[in-house]
């Protein structure tokens, strides 16, 4: 399912969400365009990464395997604003 965001003037659709991604020195490196429009790339490794609460001295909350975490950017990243996505909310 695409996310498209209308343009100024309603006439171009803009695609949120991800964009495409490779695989660079076993890391996926994500081209996302979030719910506000704002493009990034995310880096993270194709084994998995630790999720920590920040908040709480970095409390480990959980693992994410990186097909899994591709899979969250791809089915969720456009609902998102950029400052607001936190893995943590995938857990």
């Amino acid at each position: 399912m695409k996310n498209l965001e209308a343009e100024p003037g309603g006439e171009q659709k803009k695609e949120r969400g991800v964009l495409g991604y490779r695989i660079e020195n076993d890391r996926y490196v994500v081209n996302v365009r979030w719910k506000d429009g704002t493009e990034t790339e995310r880096h993270f490794p194709v084994a998995g990464f630790d999720v920590v609460d920040p908040g709480n001295g970095n409390k480990h909350l959980g693992s994410i395997k990186g097909k899994d975490a591709l899979k969250i950017l791809q089915d969720h990243a456009g609902e998102y604003d950029h400052e607001e996505f936190s893995w943590r909310n995938f857990l």
